[in-house]
């Protein structure tokens, strides 16, 4: 099956459930049977999605809780810590 990466966003082919390394970046991704229902993901009760925003291109997004993160617009590193919401 084909998936794609949850860290850079390249397509490769794996071969059933289990845990893949991205040829692209390296990122270890899970991929689950697709029979099997995604388990649901905790959300903090009152906790806000730190949004950031990219300083090469400007691009605003979404993260979690991380040191960095990759723009999904350009793939410059984004600093999250410190950053307002």
């Amino acid at each position: 099956m084909i998936v794609r990466c949850g860290r850079c966003g390249s397509e490769f082919e794996a071969p059933g459930a289990g845990r893949f390394r991205c040829p692209s970046c390296g990122t270890v991704n899970e991929v689950r049977d697709a029979a099997a229902p995604a388990a649901p993901r905790p959300q903090a009760p009152d906790a806000p999605s730190p949004r950031v925003s990219c300083p090469e291109c400007g691009f605003r997004f979404i993260v979690g809780d991380v040191a960095t993160a990759p723009c999904p617009n350009c793939g410059a590193a984004v600093t999250v810590r410190g950053e307002e919401p």
